[in-house]
């Protein structure tokens, strides 16, 4: 069964991991434990073998130093020390010399591998699980005479310290063990505690409404993972707030937009129809009525336009593009209407420039931007256009002498219908779109734009676009070199 419960996955790891720690650690102690008191065991029968057969072997000299001097009846002492109870001496045939009064009934066990390591000099350690109701831990030592190896001491000593010791350990552990588990697993609830901040979330996620965007998130810890999580929440609805206020605010706008010219075509169709009126009157009406329908189909237009930029459904060529001839040819479109507004339109300076872009698309900049400040400058006023290279981008600036934008509008000049009352009416013709799509255009190919004005001094709008670099590849896929 799959659980679900974060709550529960924590738990279940937290006491699944806990438990094999734990079970890992005990098993760990236990054979550290068994090597430690083995190593020990093995040290002490070792020692004491060496002891007996250095005694020995000082014994056999003595017997060979004196003439006349018989063998001892006993190679060992007469009363060994508590770890020789079970000694015994063989010869180099395996047969037994002597032993310890303990084995005086039996004898310990004599392998052929242990007295053949003995007479080559080596130290072996057997465990004999027969000679009583504990292991035996046998050591063969040799008794070296000179070069030669006479005699074999055979030590052994019970493994009953060590087994219980092993076995105090082992209910130790077995007790242990369980219990350390169970007091960790009532530490389980502290994964509650640490995670009520994120049911708090949870609560605010669902009483979360569009229209109550403005609440926020207050954690408790706002330095721990959980304050930071509800941090990213908050800016989160933050976010959310700003989308649904521009989302209300250009349904509002474009609304408004669409009603107005409708409603002008409606009233100068009514008064058509209300009388009997002259041609040219008529004339002057359907002449006002396709005003205001080109009107509405600039705004869908330019609606449909930015519809599609923000669902990415405009594709964007890369070709190489001449920024030149795009100003120029902008220039010279938009001369006469300048002229005939009484508006001097000049190229300041123009430099041999070039990008990767769409060119159609980048035309619409140009064009937006002098038609706005063509459009804004009084009669009598002047419009520069100048296009110059900064490093790695190109920058194109429109400035005019007309009637300026107030400090406290400029932040939002680029945002959709948005226009400044003072100089920027519906009066003027336009749809508060055009410089929504200069910023996507601009933004699309990489580069910035931006505004500065003063009112009743004039205006610069600037675009700065990604030079073409040596290296790049366009729409028709030939590397060009650098401008």
């Amino acid at each position: 069964m799959q659980v679900r419960s974060l709550r529960a996955q924590l738990a279940l790891w937290h006491a699944g991991l806990l438990a094999l720690t734990l079970v890992t650690l005990a098993g760990l102690t236990y054979l550290v434990l068994l090597s430690v008191l083995h190593s020990r065991a093995d040290a002490a029968l070792e020692q004491y073998a060496e002891t007996t057969s250095k005694q020995i072997a000082a014994k056999l000299y003595q017997a060979r130093a004196v003439p006349g001097l018989p063998q001892p009846d006993r190679l060992l002492d007469a009363d060994p020390q508590a770890w020789g109870r079970y000694v015994q001496v063989i010869d180099r045939n395996g047969l037994v010399i002597d032993a310890s009064d303990a084995l005086r009934s039996r004898k310990l066990t004599v392998r052929p591998a242990a007295l053949l390591r003995g007479l080559q000099g080596k130290v072996t350690f057997e465990t004999e699980p027969d000679l009583g109701e504990h292991p035996l831990r046998i050591v063969t030592v040799p008794v070296q005479m000179g070069d030669q190896v006479q005699y074999l001491v055979q030590a052994g000593a019970s493994l009953e310290g060590v087994e219980a010791a092993l076995q105090r350990a082992s209910i130790i552990l077995l007790i242990l063990t369980p219990s350390v588990f169970l007091v960790s697993l009532g530490g389980g609830t502290l994964v509650s505690r640490a995670l009520r901040p994120v049911d708090e979330l949870t609560r605010a996620a669902m009483e979360m409404e569009h229209q109550h965007l403005d609440r926020r998130v207050v954690p408790s810890r706002p330095d721990d993972e959980i304050g930071r999580l509800a941090g990213a929440f908050n800016e989160m609805l933050s976010r959310l707030d700003r989308s649904f206020r521009q989302i209300q605010q250009f349904s509002a706008d474009a609304s408004h937009e669409l009603k107005t010219p409708l409603t002008s075509i409606r009233g100068e169709a009514e008064v058509a129809l209300m009388g009997e009126l002259s041609p040219e009157e008529y004339r002057r009406t359907l002449k006002s009525i396709v005003e205001e329908a080109e009107r509405m189909s600039a705004v869908v237009e330019n609606l449909l336009t930015l519809a599609r930029a923000d669902a990415e459904q405009v594709s964007l060529r890369r070709d190489t593009v001449s920024l030149p001839e795009i100003v120029v040819t902008v220039f010279e479109g938009l001369e006469a209407a300048a002229r005939r507004k009484g508006v001097a339109l000049d190229l300041e300076e123009v430099a041999e420039l070039c990008c990767l872009g769409d060119p159609l698309w980048l035309q619409q900049v140009v064009t937006n931007l002098v038609a706005n400040a063509v459009k804004y400058t009084p009669a009598g006023g002047r419009v520069w256009i100048r296009l110059v290279s900064d490093g790695a981008y190109a920058c194109l600036s429109v400035r005019d002498t007309g009637v300026g934008i107030p400090p406290e509008h400029l932040p939002h000049i680029f945002d959709r219908f948005y226009r400044v009352d003072a100089g920027r009416s519906r009066d003027s013709g336009g749809t508060g779109l055009g410089l929504a799509i200069v910023r996507w255009v601009v933004e699309a190919h990489g580069g910035i734009v931006g505004a500065d004005s003063e009112p009743g001094r004039g205006s610069t709008f600037e675009v700065r676009l990604p030079l073409e670099r040596e290296g790049d590849i366009s729409a028709s896929g030939v590397r060009v070199a650098a401008s």
